[in-house]
């Protein structure tokens, strides 16, 4: 996002009838004269957010999206079922990124905000599917609590080109992970904010055995250790799936346990040359407030062949190396610490999902392993 980028409100957010809403986003543009304003757009993004109290105003996320893509967002926020108004509140505004460079012609954002319970939304999904721009792709950026059998849910992505996630939320972690997969059976194109966040790690995993000395001693790791800050395990799944369909790996066997502070996943794999890899999940409790629930912090990667030159150590630069480093062994190791991504807030990571449209096939290969993994039997 171009930092030096400030989000100019062309019409602050006003209310309107639903029935209303495209022609006063008409007037809006007309008043302001296309000389000063452009009218234009790439996608429609519909967001979802379950919130009883929102304020009718854009949030700073989905409102730093006007600074990078013309486009319609359309906010539908929730209320409490029960509420004593049922009916569908509605505002329109519009907002404009401006720079230095870009002074006399903006090239804005309309934004449709819709707040009502999800019951009153169920009724009024032909008006939601009426403001979508025609002939342009669709986002649905899903926020509340992911329900596949939610009617709602079913109708926005029906009219959705692509579905985005944030698994760092997810309620219920295992089992809404397993819900992405099917929606993925189902032929949707899913995308993960959270996914995005695990670049950097993967990126040093294969930077480290890039050297032509250590690219076969990969084969030979059987043993991997995780550590995941306690709260939310969705990172450590779809790093190590991701690790296990990238090497051919697939899970046998998984057994839980509780270890002192820890909650422990082991899961047994077996290599496309016959061999057996161990894999431990270890959701370490931190009182940090810099790392968020869920964030990797650790990992090892070592073989019980003493001849490979397999040991890899990747470890946070908020939490260091010590825990990793302290497990031993009698190989010499690469250790290297991960720095987050330069820019991983969540408007900045919403915006690069926002470039895909087809299917993200890492992703959705990755989505299959873990999936094999969460239907293994539990002890």
């Amino acid at each position: 996002m171009d930092q030096s980028a400030a989000v100019l409100p062309l019409q602050t957010p006003k209310d309107v009838s639903i029935e209303d809403i495209e022609q006063e986003l008409n007037k809006i543009w007309s008043s302001k004269g296309e000389s000063v304003a452009a009218r234009a757009a790439t996608f429609t993004l519909v967001v979802y957010e379950s919130l009883d109290d929102a304020l009718l105003l854009p949030s700073p996320t989905v409102e730093a999206i006007a600074t990078q893509n013309p486009c319609r967002v359309i906010d539908l926020r929730a209320k409490r079922e029960g509420s004593p108004d049922d009916a569908i509140e509605a505002q329109v505004a519009a907002y404009c990124p401006v720079t230095r460079e870009q002074r006399s012609s903006l090239v804005c954002c309309e934004y449709i905000t819709l707040k009502a319970p999800e019951s009153a939304f169920v009724r009024a999904c032909s008006t939601v599917a009426s403001l979508l721009i025609p002939n342009l792709p669709t986002f649905l950026w899903w926020q509340g609590d992911l329900d596949l059998n939610s009617l709602l849910f079913q109708k926005l992505v029906a009219l959705s080109n692509r579905v985005i996630v944030d698994s760092r939320g997810f309620v219920n972690p295992e089992e809404d992970l397993q819900e992405i997969h099917l929606l993925v059976g189902e032929g949707r194109h899913c995308g993960d904010l959270n996914w995005r966040r695990l670049l950097p790690w993967q990126e040093l995993t294969a930077q480290a055995f890039d050297p032509p000395d250590r690219r076969e001693s990969l084969y030979l790791v059987d043993r991997v250790n995780l550590d995941y800050k306690a709260g939310n395990p969705c990172q450590a799944f779809l790093f190590l799936g991701w690790l296990a369909g990238r090497l051919g790996w697939t899970p046998t066997e998984r057994v839980q346990a509780q270890e002192h502070d820890y909650q422990i996943d082991r899961i047994r794999l077996q290599t496309q040359r016959g061999g057996e890899v161990m894999a431990e999940l270890a959701a370490v409790p931190l009182a940090s407030e810099i790392s968020q629930p869920g964030d990797l912090i650790g990992l090892r990667l070592t073989s019980s062949n003493q001849e490979a030159d397999a040991c890899t150590v990747l470890c946070s630069e908020i939490t260091g190396c010590m825990r990793m480093e302290a497990m031993g062994g009698a190989q010499r190791c690469v250790v290297r610490q991960v720095a987050p991504l330069e820019q991983d807030s969540l408007d900045t990571l919403l915006a690069a999902e926002l470039q895909r449209l087809g299917p993200d096939y890492l992703y959705e290969e990755t989505l299959g392993v873990v999936d094999q993994m969460l239907k293994l039997g539990k002890s």
